[in-house]
This record gives C-alpha cells, structure tokens and sequence, in this order.
C-alpha cells in the first residue's frame, strides 16, 4: 500500500517520459485522477479528503463494480451540478484504463479492474475541415495580405503535413530536411515518422527563417519561436490559428487539430491511399484514419461523373 501520489506521480512521469504525451494531456489526466480519487476517500466516508497526497490507497480493493459505481456518479447530474456528456465520460474511462494498465505494468494490484469498462456509445461526428476554396483565401496573398510571416509558416505546415499541434512546437530546425523538403517529428508513443512538405510551406518557411536569427536571442533549437525567443506554446499557437481562420470560415471549431483534418480529407479527396496518409498522420489503426472517408461535395460530384452514364 502506497500514498496517492506516490501512485498518481509515478503514472504521470510514465505519461511524459516514457509514452511522450503532451504536458496539457498530462494535466488532464491528472485532473481526472484526483476526482477518482475524491470519490475513492468519500465513499469510504471521508466528505472532505483534503490533500489526497498524505492518504493511504490499496488499488487492489477497487473492483469493477466500485469502477462502475464512479462513472454511473459521473453521469448523474444532481451529483456534480453538471452533466458530464458521454464524450466527456468516455475520456475519463480512457483515463482509467490507461492508469490500472500502469498499475498491473508495476505490480501494484495483481488484476486490470479497468479493462472490462465499457465506453459510452458516442454519436458519430464528422471532423472540421476547410474547403479548399477557404484555404486558399487563407493563404493565397492576393486575398489576405497581412497574415505576418510566423503565422502564415505555421499554417503551411500544418496544412502541408497534417502533423499535431505538440509536433510542430517540439519541431527542431535540425528535423527540417529542406533538400528533401521533410520533417522528422516526435508523434505519440515517442514515435518518430518523416513527413513530407510541399513547395508553397518549403517557400514560407525559408521566409520565416529570414526573420527568425532575429528573434533567437537564446540560442535556440526549435524551428519557431515568439518573440522573446521562446519555443511557440499551445495556447499561442491555437489564438494564431483561431484568429486566421476566422478570416475565411464561420465555422465553429477553428483550432490547429482543423488544419490536420483539412490535410487528410484534401489528401484523401484527391484520391491518396488511406493507409499512406495513416502514416502521414502518425495513427496507430487504420480505423482512426477512416473518419477522414467521409465524402465530400466534391468527391460525390467527382464519383457522379465517373460513374453515371449521363454524367
């Protein structure tokens, strides 16, 4: 028997150095951690548990029915005056699995009480993307003139390379292959898998880098920086790219994941191998890639004209 953190912490450094996640991944499952943990010590009458780090745990004694007895609180409203959605849920469970998965990795409980929990059923939802009429309009110069060098060399290469938001701030300048015109990115898992870019994000780039000796005032490694010479951060990063699409979208959803999903429809629009651009995309199944298959305006126009006689 150990003291919760001794648990939590252990997990969390497992999460950063040995499965790479990001520090915002890290956060969240630390988040949702401590609520179970919550749970745990106020189900065994403890209203207020207080600092769950001072506080003894057996995970042995959690089964499946107590598992079950968590996420059934989680959707009960009156319990949290919210209403955690399914999506919201499923997460959590994720989280627990991945946890009692550590634990049964370590020898901490002698069984995986997590690997028999059922994910809510979730709705089926397209992923966001650009037309590419939109993005054109975003970085065409004869539409938008003052989009600033670092944001129009960021919005390349997501568009190009389809990599995630975490690859291209821990981007190294020495991963760039500009001969080659590839990357070589850090994915999930501490995988790593060259990606391809193409003229226009190879023009802007080489651009950006014109600026970029200017603001490197500390001798940094990675590719793009602010300007105090700091490696770009997830949140700067999302306002930049929220900010230029709000110039040709009315979309909802304008984050860089959209830049990823933009890349992989496009890409499979004009007729790439699914399993390349699972590849590209860093997915570990196919079936990950295959929400992406979703057929477009275009696609069913080009697949009429192919296919109907009269066409």
């Amino acid at each position: 028997m150990k003291k919760f953190n001794v648990y939590i912490s252990g997990f969390l450094d497992y999460l950063n150095f040995t499965k790479n996640y990001s520090q915002h991944t890290i956060i969240s499952y630390e988040n949702d951690l401590l609520q179970f943990g919550k749970y745990i010590f106020k189900s065994s009458g403890i209203d207020n548990p207080g600092n769950l780090t001072d506080k003894n745990i057996d995970f042995n004694e959690i089964d499946i029915t107590f598992l079950k007895s968590f996420i059934a609180d989680l959707s009960d409203p009156l319990a949290h005056n919210r209403r955690y959605t399914k999506k919201t849920i499923s997460r959590k469970i994720s989280v627990l699995k991945s946890f009692y998965k550590y634990l049964l990795k370590k020898k901490y409980v002698t069984k995986n009480s997590a690997s028999s929990l059922i994910f809510p059923k979730l709705p089926k939802r397209l992923p966001s993307f650009l037309t590419e009429g939109e993005v054109t309009k975003l970085l065409d110069d004869k539409y938008i003139s003052n989009l600033s060098i670092l944001d129009k060399a960021v919005i390349e290469l997501f568009y190009s390379t389809g990599i995630r938001l975490s690859e291209l701030i821990n981007l190294k300048i020495d991963r760039v292959n500009f001969t080659g015109r590839t990357i070589k990115v850090l994915g999930k898992g501490s995988k790593e898998r060259i990606v391809p870019f193409g003229n226009e994000a190879h023009k802007s780039i080489k651009n950006y880098l014109s600026i970029r000796d200017i603001c490197n005032i500390r001798n940094s490694d990675y590719l793009f920086l602010d300007n105090s010479g700091k490696k770009l951060y997830p949140m700067k990063v999302g306002r930049m790219v929220k900010k230029n699409l709000s110039l040709v979208t009315d979309m909802k959803k304008k984050s860089p994941h959209v830049l990823r999903h933009t890349f992989a429809t496009h890409m499979l629009d004009k007729g790439a191998d699914i399993r390349a651009v699972k590849e590209l995309l860093g997915h570990e199944s196919l079936s990950t890639t295959q929400v992406y298959t979703h057929l477009t305006p275009e696609r069913l126009k080009k697949v009429y004209k192919q296919s109907h006689p009269r066409a």
